[in-house]
């Protein structure tokens, strides 16, 4: 998913895979993201002023910087579930309110 970095007004990419292997990016900003004063969805106008086709905005660079360093750690947690699942584990083990998963 592409995300706008207002501060500096790059468009980068995030990409966030579920255990189903489909990308999940924007489900992942919307949960986490939604009531936060840093990040949301990039408008309309900014799309056009901007030149980006950037689904999420990030104001600031650092914030950026800092949510993608975590991002792999994020991702192999999440694969880890999958692959305890796939030896056996109960999915609702790792579960709650259907499907999030604790992490």
């Amino acid at each position: 998913m592409r995300v706008l970095i207002r501060e500096t007004l790059e468009t980068a990419v995030i990409n966030i895979y579920g255990t189903d292997g489909k990308q999940h990016s924007k489900d992942f900003f919307e949960k986490y993201f939604s009531n936060t004063e840093g990040a949301y969805p990039t408008l309309d106008e900014e799309r056009e002023e901007y030149g980006t086709d950037a689904e999420w905005t990030i104001i600031r660079k650092q914030d950026f910087d800092r949510f993608a360093e975590i991002v792999p750690t994020l991702q192999k947690a999440i694969d880890d579930v999958q692959d305890r699942i796939t030896k056996g584990s109960r999915r609702e083990e790792y579960t709650f309110n259907s499907d999030c998963f604790l992490i």
